[in-house]
């Protein structure tokens, strides 16, 4: 049930809450010129509005929202808590529909000890993108570094890093998303 995700959102909604100084919450190396905005923070996802096929992903498929997600904290740190998600929001600086292909690294999870995945999307011009990555069944919940990049027409746009920790070491984060009803 991993909810990866590529939806195009509106507005960055902020709770005031901040996990990271400014300068670690900075993308990994050089961030390319076609980007002209870049957050990184937890994010709370609306209820799953539908499935896109994406083979290489544990689960097969990501969530595509029909609502934006909110972005509750900026940073780069992260409760390992279901429900929560976290990743980056940005915007391309050119007006050209730019197809899109993400990959998300982390910690090995459990059956098969994925440690990649891989998805691909587009962004139509003016629009803000949102990719994230949201626990959604205990497997994901693994601690750690995890990576996100974004890559158009084979350039890698940027790379950012993550790091999930245990609930208890970032209890004021860990409750900003209500977990999602896994058993109906």
């Amino acid at each position: 049930m991993t909810r990866l995700a590529h939806i195009l959102a509106g507005p960055v909604l902020v709770a005031g809450l901040c996990l990271s100084g400014a300068s670690a919450a900075q993308p990994l190396g050089a961030v390319s010129p076609r980007v002209s905005e870049l957050e990184l923070g937890l994010f709370c996802a609306p209820p799953e509005g539908g499935r896109r096929p994406a083979p290489d992903t544990m689960s097969g498929w990501v969530h595509v929202p029909d609502e934006p997600v909110e972005m509750v904290a900026r940073g780069t740190v992260a409760p390992a808590v279901l429900g929560m998600g976290f990743g980056v929001r940005f915007r391309l600086a050119d007006d050209a529909v730019a197809e899109t292909r993400y990959t998300v690294t982390h910690p090995p999870m459990p059956p098969t000890g994925i440690t990649e995945q891989h998805w691909s999307g587009s962004i139509a011009p003016g629009l803000t993108d949102t990719v994230f990555f949201q626990f959604d069944i205990p497997e994901e919940l693994q601690t750690g570094d995890w990576t996100f990049s974004v890559e158009v027409d084979g350039e890698v746009l940027f790379t950012t890093m993550f790091t999930v920790v245990p609930p208890a070491d970032l209890p004021g984060a860990a409750h900003l998303c209500a977990a999602p009803s896994l058993l109906s």
